[in-house]
């Protein structure tokens, strides 16, 4: 996370003027941060909050002054309120939102530069850049991978959520053949035995008992270090 919240600031250094994000009289560079800091998915944003500070100490730039403000999550009315409170502080550019279901909300801030973590679809629209690592990215080294290792039977799991559609539309985009899709359920009591089905972990089972008893009744030393090995299995 600290990685991505030096390759945002880099980002601002970089590509956007300081004469127009800093103030003139104070010479700061003012920067907003939009993070779920309460709800649900405030470990996220308290975490998101965390590294952007030791990203800054490492930085070590006294010039830019960051002002966080709590943006809930998948939240309208608390995202536009916190936008605005950012507005009115000075600021000119803002890392986020997270999530990228928020950035039509964003997009209204035309005034604003937005640059988001979100992993989702990277892109640079109007006024918003989603910088995260990508799912894209992601695929093309397991392609990479698939490839550079002939792997000739390839499973690719992933969670049966709100994102599963656009995940399969972009795996098979892949320039790979012979791999199966599973989509799993997030529920561990669930998950155990869809992995067990998937694995034929029933069938496998029953076949290493069938093996164990061929060197159950024998005494010899082969046999023994074979049935620990089997037992260990």
């Amino acid at each position: 996370m600290k990685k991505i919240i030096i390759l945002i600031i880099s980002y601002i250094f970089l590509f956007f003027n300081h004469n127009l994000l800093s103030n003139e009289k104070e010479k700061t560079l003012k920067v907003g941060l939009l993070a779920p800091l309460t709800g649900d998915y405030k470990k996220l944003g308290n975490s998101l909050l965390y590294s952007l500070q030791m990203a800054l100490e490492e930085i070590n730039d006294k010039n830019v002054f960051i002002i966080p403000r709590d943006a809930g999550y998948n939240n309208q009315k608390k995202l536009n309120q916190a936008i605005k409170e950012i507005q009115s502080e000075g600021a000119k550019v803002v890392i986020g939102p997270i999530s990228n279901i928020d950035f039509d909300e964003a997009k209204n801030f035309n005034e604003l530069v937005f640059i988001s973590p979100s992993n989702i679809d990277p892109e640079i629209n109007k006024n918003i850049m989603s910088i995260g690592v990508s799912l894209e990215s992601q695929l093309l080294a397991l392609e990479k991978f698939i490839k550079k290792n002939k792997k000739k039977k390839t499973v690719i799991m992933f969670p049966d959520n709100q994102y599963s559609e656009f995940i399969e539309q972009k795996i098979k985009e892949l320039k790979i053949s012979n791999f199966k899709i599973f989509k799993y359920n997030s529920n561990p009591e669930v998950l155990t035995g869809e992995i067990e089905i998937l694995t034929n972990y029933t069938q496998r089972k029953r076949n290493l008992e069938l093996r164990k008893k061929l060197f159950q009744d024998k005494e010899d030393d082969q046999s023994v270090k074979e049935l620990e090995r089997l037992d260990q299995l």
